[in-house]
C-alpha cells in the first residue's frame, strides 16, 4: 500500500477511481436483493417484513459506527496528502481498536437490543418473529463488518480502488452464493439469510488481512513502527471523536429516514411494508452505483486538501458532479426499460408487483434528484468537514419529516405519497448539502495557502 498523491484531476482520472468501486458496489445491494428475493418466493410477505425489520435494526447499529469508514477515508487522505505515512498508520490502528471493542460490545448488548425493537416496531408477530431470528444470528458479524469499513476507509483515502474492489467483491459475491445455499439448497429460511451474511463479512476479513499486512506490503512496515505515543496522541484522538459525533448524528437523522419509511409501511399491512422494502433495495441499487464518484471525490478532496490546491479542488468537485450527472440519467433510463424484468425477479406475489409498479415513477427520479447529494458527501468526507455534513442533513431531515407528517395523515394515498416523500427527501439533500457548500471549503483551502505563502 504505497501512498500516492498523483495531482491528476482529469476526467480520466476520475473514472480510474470510480469505476472500480461502482462495479463492486452493485454487488452490495444485489445482496439485498438476493435477500429480498429469497424470502419474496416464500408463500408470506411476513418472511420479507422480518428480515427488512432485522436489516432495519443491523442497518443502524453499524451505521452508528459508520464514521470509521468515513472518517477513515477523510484522515488518511489528508495525512496521505500531506506526505504523512505515519499518520495513515496510526489512524488505520485507531480505527480497528474502535470496530473491535464497539462491535463485541454491541453483541452483548443483543437482548437489551431485541427488547428495545420489539418495544417500538409497529409490525405483524410473525414479521417480529422473523425480525428477532434473523438479529440473534446477524449480530455475530457486526465486529467484522466495522473492521472491514476501516479497512475500506483507509484503501479510499489511499486512492486504493482496486483493492476495494477485492474486498467488497469478495464479501457481496459469497454472501449471495452462502444465501442461495442456505435458503434454496438447505431450507433455513431467514436464519440462512442472516449466516450467510455473518461468514461472509468474517471471510472478508480474514482475506484483506492476509493481503494488506502481508510482509511484501509497506503497511505492515508502517504499522510496526508507530509508537504508543502516537497512537494515545490526544489531538489526533479528539479530532476523530469529533468527527464521530458529528456523523453519528448525520447517520442516525438517515437511519431515522429509513425507520419513518417502514414504520409508516408496516402500519398498513405486510404487502406495504414488502413493497417498501422493494423500493429501498432498488434505492440502494442507485445509490452505490453513484457512490463510485463520490469515493473518489473523497479520496481527491483529501488529496487536494492536504496538498494545499484550492483550483484543483475547484476543477475536480466540477468534472465529478458531470460525470455523475450523467450517469444518473444513464440509471433512470436502464431503471424504465427494465422495470418488468426487475419487479418479476424480486418477487411474484401479485398484490406485492401491482403496489410495487404504482411506485415507480418516483424510483425513476431518484437517480436524477439524489446524485448531487452523493457527490457532496464525497466532498465533505474528504475534507473530513463533518459539521457541513451534519448540518445539510439536520435541514434536509427536517423538510422530510415535515413533509412525511403533511402528506400521509390518515394514510388516504398511503404507500404512493410514501414513495414520493422518498423522492422528495433526495431532493431537499441535495439542496441542502449545495447550500452548505457556499464557499467554506475553497475558503479554508485558500486561506491554508495564504498562511503557507
Amino acid at each position: 500500500m504505497i501512498i500516492t498523491t498523483a495531482p491528476h484531476t482529469s476526467y480520466r482520472r476520475i473514472w480510474q477511481l470510480s469505476w472500480p468501486v461502482m462495479v463492486s458496489n452493485i454487488s452490495l445491494p444485489l445482496v439485498g436483493a438476493v435477500d429480498v428475493a429469497m424470502m419474496g418466493h416464500l408463500p408470506d410477505p411476513a418472511f420479507v417484513g422480518g428480515v427488512a425489520l432485522g436489516g432495519l435494526i443491523f442497518n443502524f447499529l453499524y451505521l452508528t459506527f459508520g464514521f470509521l469508514r468515513m472518517g477513515t477515508t477523510g484522515l488518511t487522505a489528508l495525512a496521505a496528502g500531506a506526505g504523512k505515512g505515519d499518520e495513515v498508520a496510526s489512524v488505520f490502528i485507531r480505527g480497528h481498536l474502535i470496530a473491535f471493542i464497539c462491535g463485541f460490545g454491541v453483541v452483548a448488548c443483543l437482548p437489551a437490543i431485541l427488547w428495545l425493537a420489539t418495544l417500538t416496531l409497529t409490525a405483524s408477530a410473525d414479521s417480529l418473529s422473523h425480525m428477532k431470528t434473523y438479529l440473534e444470528i446477524r449480530i455475530w458479524g457486526l465486529p467484522a463488518t466495522l473492521a472491514n469499513a476501516v479497512i475500506l476507509g483507509s484503501l479510499f483515502g489511499l486512492q486504493k480502488m482496486r483493492l476495494c474492489m477485492v474486498q467488497l467483491l469478495t464479501v457481496n459475491l459469497m454472501n449471495i452464493l452462502l444465501n442461495l445455499l442456505f435458503v434454496l439448497g438447505l431450507g433455513w429460511e431467514v436464519a440462512g439469510v442472516a449466516l450467510a451474511s455473518v461468514c461472509a463479512e468474517w471471510v472478508g476479513l480474514g482475506l484483506m488481512v492476509v493481503i494488506i499486512l502481508r510482509p511484501s506490503q509497506p503497511m505492515i512496515h508502517k504499522i510496526k513502527s508507530v509508537s504508543r505515543e502516537q497512537l494515545k496522541d490526544r489531538a489526533e484522538w479528539s479530532k476523530l471523536m469529533a468527527i464521530a459525533k458529528n456523523l453519528s448524528l448525520r447517520t442516525l437523522l438517515i437511519w431515522a429516514v429509513e425507520a419513518l419509511l417502514i414504520s409508516q409501511a408496516a402500519r398498513l399491512g405486510d404487502v406495504e411494508l414488502a413493497s417498501i422494502q422493494i423500493i429501498l433495495v432498488l434505492f440502494g441499487f442507485i445509490a452505490f452505483s453513484l457512490d463510485g464518484f463520490a469515493h473518489a471525490t473523497e479520496a481527491l478532496t483529501g488529496q487536494m486538501v492536504g496538498n494545499r490546491n484550492p483550483s484543483g479542488l475547484h476543477i475536480m468537485i466540477r468534472k465529478s458532479c458531470i460525470l455523475a450527472g450523467f450517469t444518473a440519467v444513464l440509471i433512470s433510463c436502464i431503471l424504465f426499460l427494465l422495470k418488468p424484468i426487475i419487479l418479476a425477479l424480486m418477487t411474484s406475489q401479485p398484490e406485492l408487483l401491482h403496489l410495487t409498479s404504482e411506485m415507480w415513477i418516483w424510483v425513476l427520479a431518484i437517480p436524477l434528484s439524489a446524485f448531487l447529494a452523493f457527490q457532496m458527501d464525497g466532498v465533505f468526507v474528504g475534507a473530513a468537514s463533518t459539521l457541513h455534513m451534519r448540518n445539510g442533513m439536520i435541514i434536509a431531515f427536517s423538510v422530510f419529516a415535515g413533509l412525511i407528517s403533511l402528506l400521509s395523515v390518515g394514510f388516504l394515498i398511503g404507500i404512493i405519497l410514501t414513495g414520493y416523500c422518498l423522492h422528495l427527501f433526495s431532493i431537499s439533500l441535495s439542496a441542502a448539502y449545495i447550500w452548505s457548500l457556499v464557499c467554506p471549503l475553497l475558503c479554508a483551502c485558500r486561506r491554508q495557502v495564504a498562511a503557507k505563502a
